[in-house]
């Protein structure tokens, strides 16, 4: 299945535009602040891998294939984008393939664990989304694990960009748990924190000075939402969340 132009050339554009970085936040402050969230909630819910394969779906310019590779996992890499897997560093145990989630061709139960860190959101075609689960379903293992990050409030309010397909916390969970999977476990990314830090990083750059003078209150906002993160149910009230489901061995 072809994915659609309009997703390809998306990221394609990003590439062009903000070269490795692409695959995460264009807003550096913002992309320094949730990124050691969105690591610790990984490595929390997925563990090591202690030699374990795992699918990089949407791996960008490989920043989260080369970290979980460096945690243990034997990684393969896979993007829609040529020039993002262009940028991908070479690393041990990480292997790159370019090609769209709903495409890749590869043989069945070959992995342990999917990872899809704010990918699958970008599926913007509902065909080629359900394409892209039966796939990687298809590649995962019986009582493999298939973690995704992704925007996922409880409900889906406002405008949604054109580049993406907003689904809310039950969307997600239905789509997996109707194929088979049930949920393993959940917690939320960003609480609290975040809104303060980015209000004094718009502020500061009003007045002319840098992101680094705010080094010290990102560090304790991070410090509020990591602390958040693990208490029971909370993660209902984040609108990006991880969640993790188990292939049911049948």
């Amino acid at each position: 299945m072809t994915p659609p132009t309009a997703d390809r050339d998306y990221w394609e554009d990003r590439a062009r535009r903000h070269g490795p970085r692409a695959a995460g936040y264009s807003d550096t402050a913002m992309d320094a602040y949730e990124d050691r969230l969105r690591q610790s909630a990984i490595e929390r819910l997925l563990g090591p891998g202690r030699g374990r394969s795992l699918l990089d779906a949407g791996s960008g310019s490989g920043r989260w294939s080369v970290r979980m590779a460096d945690n243990g996992w034997l990684v393969t890499g896979a993007d829609i984008s040529e020039s993002l897997i262009a940028l991908a560093p070479p690393a041990p145990n990480v292997t790159y393939l370019h090609g769209a989630i709903e495409a890749l061709d590869l043989p069945a139960a070959t992995f342990d664990a999917v990872l899809s860190v704010t990918v699958l959101q970008h599926i913007t075609d509902d065909r080629h989304f359900d394409a892209a689960l039966d796939n990687l379903a298809r590649m995962l293992r019986p009582n493999g694990l298939i973690a995704v990050l992704e925007y996922a409030p409880l409900r889906v309010i406002g405008h949604v960009p054109a580049y993406m397909r907003a689904r809310s916390r039950g969307e997600w969970i239905s789509a997996f748990t109707s194929r088979g999977f049930k949920k393993r476990s959940e917690t939320g990314i960003r609480f609290l924190g975040h809104g303060p830090y980015m209000l004094a990083v718009h502020l500061a750059r009003l007045l002319g000075h840098p992101d680094a003078q705010l080094i010290t209150l990102r560090a304790v906002c991070r410090a509020l939402d990591l602390t958040l993160a693990r208490v029971p149910g909370l993660t209902l009230v984040a609108d990006v969340r991880l969640i993790t489901f188990e292939k049911v061995q049948r």
